[in-house]
């Protein structure tokens, strides 16, 4: 009997799992409209629960409510693995080291690096809205901002490393891309001065070839 149990627990269905994850992307594409339409403050729980189809119990158990909503939510911004596109932006990244010439290196990393900011620039405002009155959110935008510049300098040891101009380390050379390359600064030129995002990508590639590069 008792390895009978044993058995049972560690049962594991598939497609039960699969539905959960179907479940889980559902909700959260309807918090990213709801969050987008209404901002944090005026997004219920109750209200992504009816726009997914879904119980607010659901929402609370699988997502921790609703902040594990606006967390859920940037994290599908950043990277969906099920997204095609998302899959062929990380095999883009990983043909940059094969360029020869660094700065060819540099302007491929800027260009995707926009890729992202387009996906998840507006949820990013979002963020910023709710910072100033949930503490939550204040912690949330904070990591946000470490994990960035981590990603970053991770990414210029990764394929620029060797190339920095002498005298710049890499942790200088990531504060500076990733004040160039932030939401804020994307949505201030993209949306509030209606820039094209290539016009951003030619201006801050410029930018940093310079200054990072030599």
């Amino acid at each position: 009997m008792a390895d009978d149990v044993k058995g049972r627990r560690r049962y594991h269905s598939p497609l039960r799992a699969e539905q959960a994850d179907g479940t889980r992307r559902r909700v959260l594409a309807a918090a990213r409209e709801l969050f987008l339409a209404r901002g944090y403050a005026g997004t219920t729980v109750a209200a992504v629960a009816q726009a997914a189809g879904v119980s607010p119990d659901t929402i609370y158990v699988s997502l921790g409510g609703k902040q594990g909503l606006l967390e859920g939510v940037l994290s599908l911004a950043r990277f969906d693995p099920e997204d095609p596109a998302h899959r062929d932006q990380e095999h883009r990244r990983d043909e940059v080291g094969a360029l020869a010439d660094p700065h060819q290196r540099l302007r491929r990393l800027v260009e995707l690096s926009c890729e992202t900011l387009t996906r998840i620039s507006p949820v990013h405002a979002v963020l910023r809205g709710a910072a100033d009155g949930h503490p939550f959110a204040a912690g949330l935008y904070a990591r946000m901002l470490r994990l960035r510049l981590q990603l970053q300098a991770r990414n210029l040891q990764t394929y620029l490393g060797t190339s920095l101009r002498p005298g710049l380390t890499v942790k200088q050379a990531a504060e500076r891309y990733s004040a160039l390359l932030s939401p804020e600064l994307y949505h201030l030129l993209t949306v509030e001065r209606r820039w094209t995002t290539r016009r951003y990508a030619a201006w801050v590639t410029d930018l940093l070839d310079h200054d990072l590069l030599g």
